[in-house]
Parts: structure tokens; C-alpha cells; sequence
């Protein structure tokens, strides 16, 4: 006799929300999804790696990916998929785990020995308290509930090594390497946790750039792991000249969502900045690829945090973790495709913009082309250079800026 619902380790745990246990969730929907997207950045730009783990309850799947841009030109990448159940309590999907040591502080990160040559195994301590970005954001169209998520950032130092494709990388707690992650959870807006589109919805009356967002102009999205606090910013610059804030959570400026969070033991009071300018960015060779630039953030004591950024990394592009169509079998992120699948590639990407497979055929990325891309960057406080931490920043041209074009 089938049983109508099942336990899980979780429920060992006095915290329900709801009668029911943590086998299932709150809504029928296929689109639900909860999982970790984490960052992990070299100083020295060598390595630069983004791996994430996924849970989709309503189409009992969990997927993974580790994608790692080298100074080689080369972007390695490696799904996996699996089965959700009845290996609901097991973070771990092909050569792919997460061990929750103690929630919030300490966790370990690993992918095994694969036929894609992808091996780490990494220690996270959590610095700094997390950031809550989005506190149960809604997002509504014409009146209707169309997606509805909450996350969570946060950084850490972090021990261990990397293993790409023969070559390794060690490093330990003060070595300056630094780790920053997005925990959320919920129904996406869009196709980055698994989202479809549904051809039966009938198109919306109100365009969808509506309110802060802006599809012109350029976008700086970054988490950094500064020495003894994390920061946070978004925001948007239109070729009007005009900042509005970007994200998915709170705006903290006239121009800005933001938050820097101090280290556990520190005594210093978290805050939001109130407003944002930028100077003397560079791009890489006219292409709408950052290079560096400065970014002058105002305190809410008025006075300026000012940093020189430089990216140190080759880009890591988000389609390669299977985001929009990036499987290879273009279905996108929480799909079942069998009790394991484990799939992978090599791209070049020394071009600017321009991703190619080993043939040499160029490979379009998603919605915002070669533009959007991940890119491990150093900050360093030009009023204090001894003040330099390592975070991973978007920077991307939608249309136009200072001459230079989008895609």
C-alpha cells in the first residue's frame, strides 16, 4: 500500500512550518526549486570555479554542475543529474557533494574523480553573518503571481584544493582565496533555476521592464569577500546617466541595492550604501567585456568607500551549468533524464565575448550574449590598498555604454 507521504531526516528537527513533512513542498508546481550556487575566486586569476547543487521536489530531480574557467582560455564544465528520491537527504548527485557541517558557518564542497578531469574538494567557513536578499519576493504580471523566491549571500575563507584537467591548485585559510554563495529557494522568474516557458499564458499586457529595471545601458551585479566583512551591490546604469538599483531584494539607495555584512567577532554595525558612481572602466579590446574600473560607494554617514577593480580571471559563462538550454538535450535545469546522467564539455574562451567548441563553431550564450559572464575580480581600497578581498562580479553592456556596444 503506497504510503501518503514520507519521512526524512530533516523531520528529525522541531521545526516544521506546516503539518506536513519536509518530503514535499508548499506548492504542486514543477518550477520549485531550492539549492546552493557557489563562487570560488583566486587572487591570482588562475582558476576561477562556480558549482552548484539543486533540488527540484515536484519533478524529483537534483541536479548539479561545476563550471571553471582556467588561464588557459579554456572553460571546463560537468553536469550531472539524478533520482531525487528516495535519496532526498543526500547532497550528492553523480561525482558532485555537499556536507552541511554546521549550518550557516562550515560545509565542505567536493566533486570527485570524473572522465570530465573536474576534482575539488574545499572547506567553507562562513566569515560573516548572511545577507537575507530577497525575504519572500514576489514578482506579479498584470496581476498575476508569476514567480515568488527568497535567498540568502554570504562569504567565506576557504581551505582545500582544485583539480583541472591534471592541474592543481592548494590553497588554505589565509592565503587569500575567497568563497561567496547565493542560497534560494522558490519559483523562479526566469530560466536560471529551471523556469519554462509555458506557451498556454497569455502574453502580457504590461512590459515586463517595468519599475527599477533597465534593459539598456550596463549592469554591475558583485559579491565580494573583503578581509574582515562582505559586500554586496547591484545596480544599473542607463545611457541617460542615470542609476537604479538592480537585484532581486531591498533597494538601499536612490540607485542601489547593497549591503555589507562585518565579520562574526567584529563590533561594527552592518549597512546599506545610499548611492553609487562608477570611473575610468575599461573594456577588453572595444568588446563589452570589463577589464577594470573604480566604483565610489556613499556610506550613510556620508562619507565614500572608493575601490579600483580588476578582473583577474577568464570569464565563466552560466549556459555551460545548463541554465536556458545548456544540456545537451536543450531542456534547460530540473528535467529528469534518467536515475544519473553525467555529461560535460571543454570551451574556449580566450575571445572577449565569443565562446567556441573544440571545432572551432561559435557557441551562443543566453539572453545578453557573450556580455554576461562571471569574472573573478579583485577589489582593492584606494584610501587603504592593504584593504583587497576577491569576489566574483557581472558586469555587463544590455545596449550601449561610453561607445562601447552590447551585443
Amino acid at each position: 500500500m503506497p504510503r501518503p507521504r514520507v519521512l526524512t531526516e530533516l523531520d528529525e528537527w522541531p521545526r516544521h512550518q506546516t503539518i506536513d513533512t519536509f518530503n514535499s513542498v508548499q506548492t504542486a508546481s514543477p518550477e520549485w526549486s531550492d539549492g546552493y550556487w557557489h563562487c570560488f575566486g583566486d587572487p591570482a586569476g588562475e582558476v576561477n570555479l562556480i558549482t552548484a547543487i539543486r533540488l527540484y521536489p515536484n519533478t524529483d530531480v537534483m541536479d548539479a554542475y561545476a563550471i571553471v574557467s582556467v588561464d588557459d582560455g579554456k572553460q571546463y564544465n560537468l553536469r550531472a543529474s539524478r533520482r531525487l528520491r528516495p535519496r532526498i537527504d543526500e547532497l550528492r548527485v553523480g561525482p558532485f557533494w555537499q556536507e552541511i557541517i554546521r549550518g550557516m558557518r562550515t560545509l565542505r564542497i567536493g566533486c570527485d574523480d570524473n572522465a570530465h578531469g573536474i576534482e575539488f574538494d574545499i572547506l567553507w567557513e562562513s566569515k560573516a553573518p548572511a545577507y537575507d536578499e530577497a525575504p519572500g519576493v514576489q514578482y506579479r504580471l498584470d496581476g498575476r503571481l508569476v514567480a515568488e523566491r527568497s535567498n540568502y549571500i554570504q562569504a567565506a575563507d576557504i581551505a582545500g584544493w582544485i583539480r583541472i584537467n591534471g592541474r592543481e591548485w592548494k590553497f588554505d585559510f589565509g592565503d587569500g582565496w575567497g568563497g561567496t554563495r547565493d542560497h534560494s529557494w522558490g519559483i523562479g522568474a526566469g530560466t536560471g533555476t529551471g523556469a519554462k516557458p509555458n506557451p498556454y499564458v497569455a502574453p502580457p499586457l504590461t512590459p515586463p521592464e517595468q519599475g527599477s529595471f533597465r534593459a539598456d545601458g550596463m549592469r554591475h551585479w558583485a559579491v565580494v569577500n573583503m578581509p574582515d566583512r562582505c559586500l554586496y551591490y547591484a545596480f544599473r546604469l542607463g545611457e541617460d546617466g542615470v542609476y537604479t538599483a538592480s537585484g532581486t531584494g531591498r533597494q538601499s539607495g536612490a540607485g542601489i541595492h547593497s549591503w555589507v555584512e562585518y565579520a562574526y567577532d567584529s563590533d561594527k554595525e552592518s549597512f546599506a550604501y545610499t548611492d553609487v558612481r562608477i570611473s575610468d572602466h575599461e573594456w577588453e579590446d572595444g568588446f563589452p567585456r570589463f577589464k577594470r574600473g573604480k566604483i565610489h560607494l556613499t556610506r550613510p554617514d556620508g562619507g565614500v568607500d572608493n575601490f579600483q577593480l580588476e578582473v583577474v580571471s577568464e570569464p565563466v559563462y552560466m549556459l555551460a551549468g545548463g541554465y536556458a538550454h545548456g544540456w545537451n538535450d536543450r531542456l534547460g535545469r530540473g528535467v529528469f533524464r534518467g536515475e544519473l546522467l553525467v555529461e560535460g564539455e571543454v570551451w574556449d574562451v580566450s575571445h572577449p565575448t565569443k565562446v567556441f567548441d573544440d571545432d572551432g563553431n561559435e557557441i551562443p550564450q543566453m539572453s545578453g550574449g557573450g556580455s554576461y559572464a562571471e569574472l573573478s575580480t579583485v577589489y582593492t581600497n584606494l584610501d587603504d590598498p592593504s584593504d583587497t578581498g576577491v569576489g566574483i562580479l557581472e558586469c555587463a553592456i544590455m545596449t550601449e555604454f561610453e561607445g562601447v556596444k552590447g551585443p
